[in-house]
């Protein structure tokens, strides 16, 4: 009946109703394994070492608004009874190697040794969890229940303490402690997927030997991930401070989205340049040809010179004349061009350049310099407005 209610034994009452089974011989209370138990084995050195095993669980603090257990010592003392008979009844079965169902034994039994404990405070009755949760292959978490009846100040019975210590001193050198003090309080502490409760933590950490990683979290903080290792038979204390997170407040002023309006190009100077080289290259050509020309003119007006000289500087001063007037021309014309760039392209360029430089500083147009110069003279004898000046 009792493998038949390992099935539900998460629920509390099932150890009640196991009071109706038939009783099993029970145990001394000093000493659980009965006789013609298996020694507990040496572990093999060559054996490739187990994989950690989660920490103990720092107990959580109670929900204000869940319900207070009520305690009930008459119950809590049956369902501790029957946790020993179900334990017992685990024993014979590791004894005719039926494991699974040992395994299936023990945690009723567990489970019934923690419901006993919610029902009457009786700390003699972790030694009996450690026991079990030893059976199960869990040191480090029987470890933990037996160092809670060591460091109990009251309440526990001399052969229970006795007991206990021989256990935590066969188990201590296999385990390592690791107190936790982690800043600021209400931080949530986790080892992998587990939490393991808020800081401060009420107990101590009791691992076995091997290399925890940790995650703090608290608001306002930074997240933090510490690996500790842990070596057997060690007891350590790990302080943890968390950062808080930086507030950073950017003074600077908005960026406008909106580009700056492109910078006015000035207006090319290529088409003054060609145009003066060009006025002062076909000045330069009137004026050698011109002076050619008045040279063989004042050749075929010399009374000296002969007939075929007069002939022959008559011809050349008449070409030397035309070719001058044609860069006379030349002149004019590149002179004409040069000017008319240069006061209706260049200056007017130069003007709205200078006008919208000034209004992107401002934001309002300039006034011209000499406009406050020109201003009308009315004479009275005048039929309108009339300029005044000499020119």
């Amino acid at each position: 009946m009792i493998l038949a209610m390992s099935r539900g034994r998460g629920l509390a009452v099932v150890f009640a109703l196991a009071l109706i089974a038939q009783p099993v011989a029970a145990a001394p209370d000093d000493e659980i394994e009965m006789e013609g138990d298996p020694p507990p084995t040496t572990p093999d050195p060559k054996a490739p070492p187990k994989p950690p095993e989660k920490p103990v669980d720092a107990p959580k603090p109670a929900d204000p608004a869940a319900p207070a257990v009520g305690k009930d010592p008459k119950l809590a003392k049956k369902v501790a009874t029957t946790a020993q008979q179900v334990a017992t009844k685990g024993d014979q079965l590791t004894r005719a190697k039926k494991l699974d169902e040992a395994k299936v034994q023990y945690e009723v039994a567990a489970e019934a040794f923690k419901k006993a404990i919610e029902l009457g405070d009786d700390l003699n009755l972790y030694f009996d969890l450690g026991v079990v949760e030893d059976k199960l292959g869990k040191p480090a978490i029987a470890a933990g229940h037996w160092r809670t009846v060591i460091k109990a100040t009251a309440g526990i019975r001399p052969d229970v303490l006795k007991k206990t210590t021989t256990k935590w001193e066969e188990v201590a050198t296999k385990i390592g402690i690791v107190t936790l003090a982690v800043k600021p309080d209400g931080t949530m502490i986790t080892q992998g997927e587990t939490e393991l409760g808020t800081s401060p933590l009420s107990q101590p950490l009791i691992l076995l030997p091997g290399t925890y990683s940790f995650g703090f979290a608290a608001d306002g903080y930074q997240l933090k991930t510490v690996a500790i290792t842990v070596e057997p038979g060690s007891e350590s204390e790990r302080g943890v401070d968390l950062e808080p997170i930086k507030i950073v407040i950017d003074t600077r002023p908005p960026i406008d989205p909106t580009p700056p309006p492109p910078k006015p190009k000035p207006p090319s100077k290529l088409p003054l340049i060609i145009g003066a080289g060009a006025t002062v290259g076909f000045l330069g050509a009137t004026i050698i040809t011109g002076l050619m020309a008045k040279g063989k003119h004042d050749r075929f007006v010399d009374p000296t010179t002969g007939s075929f000289d007069r002939e022959l500087a008559a011809f050349d001063g008449k070409n030397f004349a035309k070719v001058s007037d044609a860069m006379l021309i030349g002149t004019v014309a590149a002179a004409g061009f040069t000017a008319t760039w240069y006061f209706l392209k260049y200056r007017r360029g130069q003007k709205k350049m200078t006008a919208e430089a000034t209004m992107s500083r401002s934001g309002e147009p300039q006034k011209s310099k000499v406009s406050h110069l020109l201003v009308p003279w009315v004479q009275p004898r005048a039929g309108g407005i009339t300029m005044g000046g000499r020119f």
